[in-house]
């Protein structure tokens, strides 16, 4: 296991537990009959220490279908808001989890033909190793 895969587990893990979801996180495709997934994007290293650990921000994207337009967004909503608002993240064995930020609030980006609609958000987690 990675740091990144570690803090990716942290995360899902950690909404699953806590917010308000229909269904749980998966990590494969965004599933056709609704759903969320989660995928890690391009991170960037904010400091660097002598010792050779770092702090990086890791972006999350959260992709939700839904067929209900209010609860697709509440699904996001809810995660955004428990892990900003969290005061102490749960740690792993190879990363350690400072803080989480919200960089693309939770926010309808189309809709299917059949009427499913599509939400996404990204999170910007802050990790140190």
């Amino acid at each position: 296991m990675t740091a990144l895969t570690e803090l990716l587990e942290l995360v899902i893990d950690t909404a699953e537990k806590n917010c308000d979801l229909d269904t749980e996180i998966t990590l494969e495709e965004l599933p056709v009959e609704g759903g969320i997934y989660a995928e890690l994007g391009e991170g960037f290293t904010e400091s660097t220490y002598y010792n050779q650990n770092r702090v990086k921000v890791i972006p999350i994207l959260f992709l939700c279908r839904h067929a209900d337009q209010k609860r697709g967004l509440e699904e996001l909503c809810s995660i955004t808001d428990y892990l900003e608002h969290l005061r102490v993240y749960p740690r792993g064995k190879m990363v350690s989890w400072l803080d989480a930020s919200t960089v693309k609030e939770p926010s309808r980006i189309g809709r299917d033909e059949d009427g499913v609609y599509h939400f996404s958000c990204i999170i910007n987690c802050k990790i140190y190793y």
